[in-house]
């Protein structure tokens, strides 16, 4: 396990402890068992115990040799660049959710990390599509979140 990991860990490990706690001061709403910190609490709660199996997980255990499966074109320079292409998914995301909408500004995201990560068009439009309509059958049918429907407005339901 190289020093990096070990940061990386530790990062993830601040990050969901700072998320878990600010998730503890949502308020919570009359008349329900849970409140709006549930989700994030999840979520945080998961990246605590990624992070702690990232940064301090079974030590000793290095690769012999490289053993990549990335193509070529996303090793090298893509490599480097890939963190800062997330950022500014997760950017765009924010700044672009209320206008577009969530199903909008959503799938462009889901697409975007996709390719990202070296799907090609088709296949991340696959992965986009049914992840978007999951997610708001999830949120907005079953637990009645309101998501922005932007320029969906005129369909929404």
């Amino acid at each position: 396990m190289s020093r990096n990991d070990r940061l990386s860990g530790c990062l993830l490990v601040l990050f969901g402890a700072l998320v878990l706690w600010r998730a503890s001061t949502f308020p919570t709403l009359a008349g329900l068992e849970y409140g709006p910190g549930l989700f994030p609490a999840i979520a945080a709660i998961g990246l605590m115990v990624c992070g702690a199996a990232i940064g301090f997980g079974p030590r000793g255990r290095q690769p012999a040799q490289s053993t990549s499966t990335l193509p070529a074109r996303q090793s090298g320079r893509w490599a480097a660049a890939r963190p800062l292409a997330l950022l500014a998914v997760v950017f765009g995301y924010g700044l672009l959710l209320d206008p577009l909408g969530f199903h909008v500004a959503s799938f462009l995201a889901v697409f975007a990390t996709g390719r990202v990560f070296g799907l090609r068009v088709t296949g991340a439009a696959l992965l986009a599509l049914p992840l978007v309509i999951g997610v708001h059958l999830l949120f907005y049918s079953l637990l009645r979140v309101p998501l922005p429907w932007g320029l969906l407005t005129p369909l929404a339901w």
